[in-house]
């Protein structure tokens, strides 16, 4: 099984949602703005985990908490195939962040 691919697919899923958001929201600009930031971040974890950074992996696991926290909240407004698919994938970023072999092969010990 490579775990490698499979943070890539997610964290490239979460991005695409993210870019997704932005672009159905052209109108307002912050919601944008935001949108974009958040897609520009998963986007450089990507680009930290194909590199075997270190930091790649903390920064994972702080940003897939916060996707857990508003995957939870959008969840609770209504917002419920979207914050599922939201749940799942930032659940799957956290299990295999925190595991120590997955951590090994990103950084290249394994």
């Amino acid at each position: 099984m490579n775990v490698k691919a499979i943070l890539l697919a997610s964290f490239s899923l979460i991005a695409l949602y993210f870019l997704g958001i932005g672009v159905l929201s052209w109108g307002y600009p912050f919601q944008v703005a935001g949108a974009a930031f958040a897609a520009l971040l998963h986007i450089g974890i990507i680009w930290g985990i194909l590199g075997g950074r270190d930091w790649s992996i903390g920064l994972g696991k702080y940003v897939s908490f916060l996707d857990l926290i508003f995957s939870i909240l959008w969840m609770m407004l209504g917002v419920i195939p979207q914050g599922a698919a939201l749940f799942a994938l930032s659940t799957l970023n956290l299990i295999l962040l925190s595991d120590e072999e997955v951590e090994a092969r990103i950084l290249g010990r394994e």
